[in-house]
């Protein structure tokens, strides 16, 4: 998070990506940061323990929201499942 947020101050677009157990330490980051609304990817946790495939197929899930962050764009809508 600390990473992300400093190179967004340095005008370099990025897309942080933490797993929700880490959701209340990365609010508290952005807080302490002084961007409070800096936006960022929540994955489910585990990833570490995933499969090749299993982390191919979290990363598609995730890369449309990904995207939207580091073109500005709003937060893509769930799909209904």
């Amino acid at each position: 998070m600390h990473d992300g947020i400093d190179m967004e101050k340095r005008g370099v677009p990025t897309a942080a990506i933490i797993t929700h157990v880490f959701l209340n330490t990365a609010q508290a980051m952005t807080r302490m940061m002084g961007v409070p609304d800096y936006r960022y990817v929540v994955a489910q946790h585990p990833l570490s323990s995933l499969t090749d495939d299993e982390v191919k197929q979290r990363a598609t899930e995730l890369a449309d929201e990904v995207e939207a962050i580091l073109t500005g764009q709003e937060a893509p809508v769930a799909a209904a499942n």
